[in-house]
């Protein structure tokens, strides 16, 4: 099965639906991967950012394609890769359908 970019965009707004889940918890004092500033700071604005290359029809070719959130999980971020939380579940399997199938 092809990956669209319809597929994409369910996909982004999936996260977007996270991203909001995961604040609300984590102002309710729920522990998260993330904090409030990474998802409010950077994941947020780089899937509107995504949704708004998809609109525009300005998403680049692959080999040119990276999500820099998926990037921070590990290369920044320090989150436990091995957790429950959707974001760490979600973001990596997002990326890797941007770079290697989107088509």
């Amino acid at each position: 099965m092809k990956y669209t970019t319809e597929n994409f965009k369910r996909d982004i707004e999936e996260i977007l639906d996270i991203c909001k889940n995961d604040i609300e918890a984590i102002k309710s004092g729920e522990k998260r991967q993330a904090t409030i500033e990474q998802i409010e700071g950077t994941i947020i604005p780089e899937m509107e950012d995504l949704l708004e290359k998809i609109h525009s029809q300005a998403l680049p070719q692959k080999g040119h394609r990276w999500i820099l959130s998926a990037a921070y999980i590990t290369r920044g971020w320090n989150w436990d890769i091995w957790s429950q939380d959707d974001l760490v579940k979600k973001l990596p399997i997002l990326d890797d359908n941007y770079r290697n199938n989107l088509e």
